[in-house]
């Protein structure tokens, strides 16, 4: 059963069986490398519907508590239950990023990162 406080968020797939997803750094990592983008870049490219964004972010999630899960196996799952598989994936990654009063949604974009020049100074 998935933990709500840890971030984890629960999929069922149609033939029954049940993971859980889990949207931490090391799945947010393990879903760049395997998708070869920067995290909001693939994030966006999942949300734009490019199947192999959506299959990194969903192999990601579950490797956390599924270690030998496979990315064919991943990518059965978006072919069979995509649309649960799509929402579920949104959920957790919503719940990874919070915005400062703890609500959802907050998801990095491009534009987010360093602010400063290179002596440390704030850029206007």
């Amino acid at each position: 059963m998935a933990n709500r406080i840890k971030g984890e968020v629960s999929l069922k797939l149609e033939d029954g069986r049940e993971f859980i997803l889990v949207a931490d750094m090391e799945a947010l990592v393990e879903a760049e490398g395997i998708y070869g983008k920067p995290l909001g870049e693939t994030m966006a490219d999942a949300a734009r519907g490019f199947v192999g964004a959506s299959r990194a972010m969903l192999y990601g999630a579950l490797r956390a508590k599924h270690p030998d899960i496979t990315l064919r196996e991943a990518a059965d799952m978006l072919a069979t239950d995509s649309t649960e598989v799509s929402e579920r994936l949104a959920e957790a990654a919503d719940k990874a990023f919070p915005d400062a009063k703890g609500k959802a949604g907050n998801a990095p974009s491009r534009k987010a990162g360093k602010r400063s020049g290179s002596s440390g100074a704030k850029r206007g």
